[in-house]
């Protein structure tokens, strides 16, 4: 327990769990085109289940995790800063915490939608559904974009030679899943 006790333990469980959803998304994309959980298997029942499990523990160690390491940056910049030299970082670093807030708002929408069907509504039918959709699909590859080349960054894994193509790969990455997924929004209404 004293790993994540620390800044540097809770960072990289935020980013393991981070890139397990992301490996989730990835073939969670292919899934919506080709549905092949739509075909039975005696086994696949109780895998859905551990997989679901799984994704729901990562899911709320991240977002706790994220949160929590977000409020104490806050607190330990409380004040202005004496000099502010302005480092370079992109627009995706720097909303991490509200594409997060956001990805978490559409990924429970999108549980209550698809997966229990308690909201009735479909982005097939209704023109509001499909646009919360496309912002929703937006906040998670904007998260995305950024995480999955932070993850590289915090397992060490990252140098200044590295950077440049680590973060296209981190950019190219969520803009296929998103180009991928917001396909899924545009060909299924009508």
């Amino acid at each position: 327990m004293g790993f994540i006790k620390n800044t540097v333990g809770r960072k990289v469980v935020i980013a393991v769990t981070g890139q397990l959803m992301v490996v989730f998304i990835i073939f969670h994309l292919p899934g919506n085109y080709f549905n092949p959980w739509a075909m039975t298997f005696p086994a696949i029942g109780s895998f859905i289940w551990i997989v679901r499990l799984a994704l729901l523990l990562s899911f709320v160690l991240h977002a706790f995790f994220g949160i929590q390491s977000e409020l104490e940056n806050h607190k330990a910049r409380s004040g202005p800063y004496a000099v502010t030299k302005s480092l370079s970082t992109t627009f995706a670093a720097k909303t991490m915490i509200w594409s997060g807030i956001l990805s978490g708002v559409f990924i429970i929408f999108h549980l209550l939608n698809i997966t229990v069907s308690v909201i009735d509504e479909s982005f097939q039918d209704n023109y509001a559904v499909a646009i919360g959709y496309a912002i929703g699909l937006s906040a998670v590859c904007l998260h995305l974009y950024h995480g999955i080349a932070s993850f590289f960054q915090t397992m060490g894994w990252n140098s200044e030679k590295s950077l440049p193509a680590v973060t296209s790969i981190g950019k190219g990455m969520a803009l296929l899943l998103f180009g991928g997924f917001i396909c899924i929004v545009i060909l299924n209404r009508g």
